[in-house]
């Protein structure tokens, strides 16, 4: 029995003239191809700025089939464009959201916070005090708390919610809204939760539903929309991205109210803060570090 429903077939075409590109799509799937994706070759100045793409006289795609295309398609397209180099590849068709699942264990978050997927059951290491149990179902989102930087800023909103009992925090940049919910079970009663992606909207919405918290806004809002002022203003996102919106991240932060900033690489750190801080007028706490990232407290003048 064969298991090609278990397989797909990719051919990969090089050094089509762009003038063509037109003519070549139309002939993938005028000889059974189920979908044509371009190679885009692109630069990035750096973590501030989108990529550009970058214009070349041809171009390189890959042509997926759900069938292993026969010789007189190959031969076809190589008959039409003949100064393309051509490969067909078998791939395994697997179900990569069921792969990474198996792979995704409750774990130790921060403090006495664990995060317990969806799928799985509280294991029995894990604190009784349910207030202590975040439930997660990643989506596309990022922060599903694995990574060092999302550990980073927890840590610390655990510590300044200890420190000061805190009545408003806004999560920028809210992910997954795993921040935002040790936030609210810490005691601070208006957090809010902000991105720029729909689909983490979407995610964090799910969480909160998940763990039965009705208390933790997700507006369709960005930072710029925003004109209350907080307490706490969390945002853990990458330093260069951190570097754009430090003036919008200041306006929302209340006089005498700290900033929680994470997602600093460490060979950057000491340019970024000595940017952000004197940029802001923010007064730099104290900064952490978890293998190549960095963590910080700032505070507002009051």
């Amino acid at each position: 029995m064969s298991d090609s429903n278990h397989q797909f077939f990719r051919l990969k075409a090089s050094g089509i003239l762009r003038s063509r590109e037109d003519d070549f799509t139309s002939l993938c799937f005028e000889v059974g191809a189920a979908g044509v994706a371009e190679d885009l070759p692109f630069v990035q100045r750096d973590l501030r700025y989108d990529p550009d793409v970058l214009e070349t006289p041809t171009l390189d795609a890959n042509v997926y089939f759900t069938e292993a295309p026969g010789e007189s398609a190959v031969l076809k397209i190589q008959g039409e464009f003949p100064d393309a180099k051509l490969e067909v590849f078998t791939e395994e068709n697997r179900d990569w959201l069921t792969e990474w699942k198996k792979g995704f264990k409750p774990f130790r978050f921060a403090g006495d916070f664990w995060i317990v997927p969806s799928w799985c059951e509280v294991p029995p290491e894990a604190p009784r005090d349910a207030a202590k149990i975040l439930y997660v179902e990643p989506g596309m989102a990022f922060g599903t708390g694995t990574h060092e930087t999302t550990r980073l800023a927890a840590g610390y909103v655990i510590e300044e919610s200890l420190r000061s009992r805190p009545h408003s925090l806004l999560d920028v940049g809210t992910g997954t809204g795993v921040l935002a919910l040790v936030a609210h079970r810490l005691g601070a009663q208006d957090v809010v939760g902000i991105d720029n992606d729909p689909e983490a909207r979407r995610t964090a919405r799910e969480n909160l539903d998940l763990n039965k918290e009705s208390g933790i806004a997700i507006p369709d809002q960005n930072l710029e929309d925003i004109q209350q002022e907080y307490d706490v203003v969390v945002a853990n996102i990458i330093d260069g991205v951190l570097t754009l919106l430090k003036h919008d991240l200041t306006r929302v932060l209340k006089p005498g109210g700290r900033m929680i900033l994470s997602g600093i690489l460490m060979d950057r750190e000491g340019e970024f803060y000595e940017d952000f801080t004197s940029s802001t007028g923010l007064k730099l706490i104290k900064k952490t570090h978890d293998g190549e990232w960095s963590a910080a407290i700032l505070e507002k003048a009051k």
